[in-house]
């Protein structure tokens, strides 16, 4: 008798883990038949240079995917390109990792064999939320500040901050960027840490240097003379304007996200075709400060 449960038991357990299987076959499929709509879009549309990573959240799968209807649907597109003339060019461009998570997404046409339809996937999607994230390279190309790291401190005043429990440490204002940067034309670069403030404006992302940095988090210890205070300040200040999220969104928020920067935005699309996931647009920075020489317009330092 003993033996008997015990291969029943057994065969259960079999049972269930292939069953498992064959559920998670069908997610695997679904997310790589919607990750190959995204290479290769319909209507003349520029598709992405690359397959992205796709989630489908929900089980059983085998339900929604026969059903073509999803609860949630994460998408994260990794080094797309950035353009910004002068630094981030077309034979080198800067990059950045665009994310959106669709809820509520009903396929036209689909089917267990065929979940996205090749050729003319549209969707009906009840809400999204969309993101762009810049490292640290990215973003001391687009400030011209060849060393910059980003850090994101961690909170003041509680002891262990920082520390696991905090995980990604997030901020929009109080965010240490360090780089080396000329104070006065024709001076030698020093190495400073300050601190910024990060908002969007107008779809956007400012950052504006409002100190510099003396905290406990590893930082440059140089002294900037009062002279040269407000220049080394204003070339970590600018607005870049037209950085590429998905779906066309606009930037309503910016906040640091450990070592990166991020904008967030909800798109306001009503179609939702994945050629149409990647805006081209090209990526103008404004100083915050701007200097006038011998006629001529440039960023600081004047």
């Amino acid at each position: 008798m003993r033996r008997t449960l015990t291969l029943l038991a057994l065969g259960l357990v079999v049972v269930v883990v292939a069953l498992l299987g064959i559920d998670t076959g069908f997610a695997i499929n679904a997310e790589r038949s919607f990750a190959r709509a995204f290479v290769h879009p319909t209507n003349g549309n520029r598709g992405l240079p690359f397959e992205p990573e796709v989630t489908i959240s929900g089980f059983p799968a085998f339900r929604s995917v026969s059903d073509g209807r999803y609860s949630s649907i994460g998408i994260t597109a990794r080094a797309v390109p950035v353009y910004r003339g002068g630094t981030c060019t077309v034979g080198d461009p800067c990059h950045a990792d665009l994310r959106t998570r669709l809820r509520d997404v009903r396929v036209d046409r689909a089917s267990i064999t065929n979940p996205f339809p090749q050729g003319a996937v549209f969707m009906e999607v009840g809400s999204a939320t969309a993101s762009t994230t810049l490292d640290s390279v990215a973003m001391g190309r687009l400030l011209e500040i060849d060393d910059l790291t980003v850090n994101t401190p961690a909170p003041e005043g509680r002891a262990g901050g920082g520390g696991p429990q905090d995980g990604l440490l997030s901020r929009t204002s109080g965010v240490l960027l360090t780089g080396s940067v000329s104070p006065r034309p024709g001076r030698p670069d020093v190495k400073v840490s300050v601190t910024v403030d990060l908002s969007a404006v107008g779809g956007a992302l400012r950052l504006v240097a409002t100190d510099f940095y003396d905290g406990p988090e590893e930082h440059s210890e140089t002294t900037v003379a009062e002279a040269d205070r407000r220049a080394v300040l204003d070339r970590f200040s600018a607005t870049i304007a037209d950085l590429p999220m998905a779906w066309g969104a606009t930037a309503t928020s910016a906040r640091s996200s450990g070592s990166d920067i991020m904008i967030e935005g909800t798109p306001r699309t009503q179609t939702w075709d994945p050629g149409l996931f990647l805006t081209a647009q090209d990526t103008e920075i404004y100083m915050m400060y701007t200097c006038l020489s011998d006629g001529q317009l440039h960023r600081p330092p004047c």
